[in-house]
């Protein structure tokens, strides 16, 4: 059975001759492994489409493993822009890997997938900002934190993460991940922002980008 769907390329493999498998983010079926054949100069829509943070339109067809085969496929975004800037480049890489990272299952994604899409076009607002939001919002779409400005057992401001789970000093647990009270706003905004101008403004010190880091790396 054929199917359609839309995919960004994530990570390219060289697999025998004039072949690569891809590993592809789609709209409604998760990550994806994608196997490419008949790959030459000739044919530059596949050589393209095997290009990281392409966004394509694609038609493939499960095999008899847990491969799909493409059918068909039509660029409609090669996102080649990221190349014009390190900083920009460096925080689309970073966001590929932790999708990666996580194990994404196949399953319905749309939320996922157009918030990568989106933050594939938006990263030069401010890269190291958005690497962040990108990280706080996928882990708020999977259900793994339950990001909020009060503590879950009082009233009081949150500055500890454990479990998913928000708490203020005096119900923080060991090994938790403590924020400072302007660290915690910015992770607050980074969630919840539904503008990117809001973002742009957001200053991300290397503490705050390494604490955020583990923190997605410890809940996925």
């Amino acid at each position: 059975m054929l199917i359609e769907t839309q995919g960004i390329t994530l990570k390219s493999t060289p697999f025998k001759d004039r072949s690569k498998i891809l590993q592809v983010l789609t709209k409604n079926l998760g990550v994806i492994s994608l196997i490419v054949n008949g790959l030459s100069n000739k044919n530059l829509n596949l050589i393209n489409l095997c290009s990281l943070f392409t966004i394509s339109e694609l038609i493939i067809k499960k095999t008899n493993s847990d491969i799909y085969s493409l059918q068909e496929a039509h660029i409609s975004e090669a996102n080649l822009h990221l190349r014009k800037n390190l900083k920009m480049l460096n925080s689309a890489s970073y966001i590929t890997k932790a999708v990666l990272d996580s194990h994404f299952p196949q399953k319905q994604s749309s939320s996922i997938y157009l918030l990568f899409k989106t933050y594939l076009k938006k990263i030069d607002t401010n890269p190291d900002a958005l690497y962040l939001s990108f990280l706080i919002k996928f882990l708020s779409l999977e259900g793994l934190i339950n990001l909020k400005p009060t503590c879950s057992n009082c009233d009081k401001p949150a500055l500890n993460i454990k479990n998913g789970e928000c708490f203020c000093e005096d119900h923080s647990e060991d090994f938790s991940f403590n924020f400072s009270n302007e660290d915690f706003e910015k992770l607050l905004l980074l969630c919840y922002a539904k503008s990117f101008s809001l973002i742009e403004q957001i200053d991300v010190s290397l503490e705050l980008k390494e604490k955020t880091n583990a923190l997605f790396y410890d809940l996925i």
